[in-house]
């Protein structure tokens, strides 16, 4: 391990922003990372993808919405490098409806996966980050956090997400430790077909139709568009920046 290396945990991490994310920082050569997510198939296609570079990824299997493997997470991270000095909480899930269509099971599940779950792993995780040098939390919020739309329970777990971010950065700025949010706007990312509202198919005319909505002319690309802003709030370029809200979305909020 080399000890100027930042070590940076990104949920999520095998597929949608979050992988995307895994793709950047390891371009950037100087962050040693854990990828923490739920499936199988997600993390085996993940390191298909990476080839080589896959060595360089700790994958870790678990669900961050379950508390003991939010605590097997720690006792691993803690075990291998005693300190955390990023954290990208990237995890998420959608369910569209409204308030007649949503059913409590789902909005449960997405107040759980989306917003309860990094209270609760940031919450375990806090001894790390403290342990950490210049230490960076990243919350992956969406601009749907402002824009009513789509789902009911998304929204509204986004909308907590950013208060959350808040909260923890007035809280923690006393141990050094910044937290922040990304809120994008539409990124191709597999969710929507993972949640069962999309075919493959369907999702992909679904985002051909968006460009005429956005002033820069197309939805948003994980890695391209996103990661980098993620890194800068890691990195020491964001040392004086906590609490805040970066929109990276195209130009669709204006």
């Amino acid at each position: 391990m080399n000890l100027e290396n930042k070590i940076v945990l990104v949920t999520g991490g095998a597929s949608g922003i979050g992988f995307g994310t895994v793709q950047y920082l390891l371009e950037q050569g100087n962050y040693e990372i854990v990828s923490f997510s739920r499936g199988e198939k997600n993390i085996a296609l993940a390191k298909e993808k990476l080839g080589e570079n896959a060595n360089k990824v700790l994958f870790l299997q678990g669900d961050v919405s379950k508390e003991e493997d939010c605590i097997k997470l720690y006792e691993e991270i803690d075990k291998k490098y005693g300190r955390l000095d990023g954290l990208v909480n990237s995890a998420g899930i959608i369910k569209l409806g409204g308030l007649e269509e949503q059913t409590l099971e789902e909005w449960n599940n997405s107040i759980n996966v989306n917003l309860t779950s990094i209270f609760l792993l940031t919450k375990t995780l806090l001894p790390l980050l403290k342990n950490g040098t210049n230490a960076s939390v990243v919350n992956i919020s969406s601009m749907s956090s402002e824009r009513a739309g789509g789902s009911i329970a998304y929204c509204t777990a986004k909308a907590g997400l950013d208060m959350l971010t808040k909260f923890m950065g007035q809280e923690l700025g006393k141990y050094n430790i910044r937290v922040n949010s990304v809120n994008p706007a539409a990124v191709y990312t597999n969710i929507y077909v993972a949640s069962g509202d999309y075919t493959q198919e369907g999702y992909d005319k679904w985002s051909e139709s968006k460009p005429p909505l956005y002033p820069l002319g197309r939805i948003g690309d994980a890695k391209k568009d996103i990661a980098p802003t993620i890194e800068f709030l890691l990195s020491d370029k964001s040392l004086w920046t906590t609490g805040a809200k970066y929109l990276v979305d195209g130009g669709k909020s204006i």
